[in-house]
This record gives structure tokens, sequence and C-alpha cells, in this order.
């Protein structure tokens, strides 16, 4: 039997499992402390891990994602860290999900998280309170920013990786996206799918940003964008 290649994995979703990414990898596209992404990613004595780590050796796309969403639903929203437990394991055992951030849309209106259902997209299962009903219009940036199947699969991040105090990003396309089908999952300019630190080993090594953009045919702008996700500039 040939071994499987990549893009299979990628068509049967298993690129989106591997464990790809390290702690810190992970705290870096989403802003966070990397003490921060590996308490989330722990399992303790009395609560199991609320991403459930892909392998003990790294973290996967789905787990990014998950990353992502409790990023939002923490720190932009307030969530107690109680209520984000039971909504994650309301929604692992009652809609059988393994990756439960990753899978459903979970969205909030600063006090409790809600699912939203397939069946009708205007009504909202209250996960924190174990399953009470509610209605609510609720759009949330960083949940916009999570590219999806028709089926709801989480498929690309264009990842809100900015740590200042009170950030909210406004949920328009990005210059920066990743994506497993795409540089093993390294983050990648969203016009031309190259790498983010080949145009920052390209600005260290002295060029200017016009004529990397030149070079490779991209704006300045997203030139500019990953020299601050990867520099701070």
């Amino acid at each position: 039997m040939s071994p499987t290649t990549f893009e299979q994995l990628y068509q049967q979703r298993e690129a989106y499992r591997l464990p790809l990414y390290s702690a810190r990898q992970v705290a870096k596209l989403t802003g966070l402390a990397a003490s921060t992404v590996q308490a989330w990613t722990r399992t303790t004595d009395l609560h199991g891990a609320l991403v459930q780590p892909a392998s003990p050796d790294g973290l996967s796309f789905l787990n990014l994602v998950e990353v992502h969403v409790l990023a939002a639903i923490r720190h932009q929203h307030g969530i107690s860290l109680q209520r984000v437990r039971h909504a994650v394991q309301f929604v692992r055992e009652e809609l059988q999900a393994e990756h439960p951030l990753a899978q459903h849309q979970l969205e909030t209106d600063g006090v409790d998280l809600f699912v939203r259902t397939l069946e009708d997209d205007n009504l909202l299962i209250n996960a924190s309170r174990r399953g009470q009903i509610t209605i609510r219009e609720l759009v949330e940036a960083y949940l916009r920013r999570i590219e999806r199947a028709a089926d709801g699969f989480p498929l690309r991040l264009f990842p809100a990786y900015a740590s200042v105090p009170g950030f909210v990003p406004d949920g328009a396309p990005a210059h920066i996206v990743v994506d497993p089908r795409v540089a093993f999952g390294r983050p990648v300019l969203t016009a031309t799918y190259v790498p983010v630190d080949v145009v920052v080993d390209q600005y260290r090594a002295g060029d200017a940003v016009l004529d990397i953009a030149r070079n490779f045919d991209l704006p300045a702008a997203a030139v500019e964008e990953a020299l601050r996700y990867e520099l701070g500039a």
C-alpha cells in the first residue's frame, strides 16, 4: 500500500487534526500568552482540558480554531471560565462534538454562550445553561474570521493575533491566513500564499518593503502586515 499523501489527508479532513503547532505558535497566532494556551490545553485533577490537544506533541488546526474562539469569549466578552466549561461539556456530550469550540458556532450576549443550530439559523441553544433555548441576533467578529465548509467544518482561519487589550477584529478578510492545505499550516499571505516567515526573512536581509512587495507580487500593505505579525513592527 502506498503511503498516504498530505493532500489525501486534507481531502479526508485528517490534515486538520495533525499536530502542526506548538503552544507558543498558537499563542502567537491568537495574541495570547503561551501560558494561557498551555492552561487551556492541559487536563487538571479537577477538570478536563478546555481544548483537547491533537497529541502530546502538539496542537492541530482544529485546536488553533478552538483557542481562537476561546480568546474571543474569554478575553473579549469576559465570560467566566466556569460557564465556558459548562458550554464545552454540554456541546461535547449533547451534540457529540469532538472539538466543540471549532465545530459549532458559539456566540455570546456577554453573559452566556449559545450554539447556533443548523435547522434554524436564528435559533440559539443556551449551552452554558444546559440547553435552555433562546433567540438572539448576535454577530461575533471573531467567528466571522473562521471560513467554514457548508457543513460547518472549519477550513481556514484569518487569525486575530493582536495582543492589544480590548482588541476586536473587524471581521473583514485579512492579509494573513492559516490553512492546513498550504505550507503545512504555517501562516501565509492571503494574496499569494507566500509564507509570512519567507517575507520577513527578506526584510531581515535588508530588502525594502516595496522591493519585497514587487518580488512576490504583493500589495505593500500585505508585507507590512507580515512584519507586524512577526516582528510587532
